[in-house]
């Protein structure tokens, strides 16, 4: 073989053997294409995800601040309208009490009043029990329970107090347009003089209670006044219900309702629950309390 033929020869083997190589760089150049291609899907599915998680506690970070502000605008609504109510049945029984020497008419009016915000503290209290926290709900039942006893002793009060202002009037002869006879006047009279007679005996007596209650421990005296003032009692004229007398026996024999120590105990105790409550109210909402 010539050096011509020797030389093709041998350029044929080199073409052949660098097909083999040229095969396997190629597969090592694909296969590392195809690595960096994974590598770079999966940085880029890494940060997709990253992206939306950090997305989703986004919202739902801000979703629970929408919730939360929702929630504290829900309670401070409930507690405020609690605080309003109670406000209203103190108004209106000092209203009640003060103007209990107006007409009937007017005293109902009153006593409706109270009544109707009675209720409404009832209804405000509901939605301050639904909404909590348990401390405050309870110290809102303390409120509402106080403000009803402290509620009730001003209507008693405010009755016996109309039932005394229309005695007072029948004893002027002015209590029926154009006055009543001097018949009336006079038993009117002897009744409210029993009756003033009975309350100084009792204030000076060692009775703690109503003596009534226990007539066997009563003494001499007691036992002639109580005679004479249900005595004179049942002389009044009709112009004064038997209900309004009953009223006035247990304003003279167990005292006004107002100057009563549990009045005193239930009116403090409802001061202390109020200041509780908006303590209490100011701390659920993150409030600071003014300074």
């Amino acid at each position: 073989m010539d050096l011509q033929g020797i030389g093709a020869v041998s350029a044929a083997g080199v073409t052949l053997i660098s097909i083999p190589v040229l095969l396997v760089i190629g597969r090592w150049q694909a296969r590392t294409t195809l690595q960096a291609a994974q590598e770079a899907g999966r940085a880029g599915f890494a940060q997709a995800q990253a992206t939306y998680s950090s997305a989703l506690d986004a919202v739902n970070a801000q979703a629970s601040a929408a919730h939360t502000q929702w929630r504290r605008g829900v309670q401070r609504g409930a507690y405020a309208a609690f605080l309003l109510a109670d406000h209203q049945v103190r108004q209106a029984t000092e209203r009640l009490i003060r103007e209990v020497d107006a007409d009937p008419v007017a005293l109902a009016t009153h006593m409706g009043e109270v009544d109707s915000a009675k209720a409404a503290l009832r209804t405000a209290y509901v939605a301050v029990d639904l909404e909590g926290p348990g401390d405050l709900a309870f110290t809102a039942d303390a409120i509402l329970t106080y403000a009803f006893q402290v509620a009730d002793f001003d209507q008693r009060e405010a009755t016996m107090e109309r039932a005394w202002h229309q005695l007072v009037q029948m004893t002027e002869g002015s209590w029926m347009t154009g006055g009543i006879d001097a018949v009336r006047r006079d038993r009117a009279r002897t009744f409210m003089e029993c009756l003033v007679r009975v309350q100084v005996a009792i204030a000076n007596s060692p009775y703690t209670g109503d003596p009534r209650h226990d007539p066997e421990a009563m003494d001499d005296e007691m036992t002639e006044l109580t005679s004479q003032v249900y005595a004179a009692l049942s002389h009044v004229d009709d112009a004064l219900s038997m209900r309004d007398r009953a009223r006035l026996l247990d304003m003279h024999y167990r005292g006004r309702p107002r100057l009563q120590s549990d009045y005193r105990l239930w009116t403090a105790e409802l001061e202390q629950a109020r200041t509780e409550f908006v303590r209490a109210a100011r701390a659920e909402l993150g409030s600071t309390p003014n300074t």
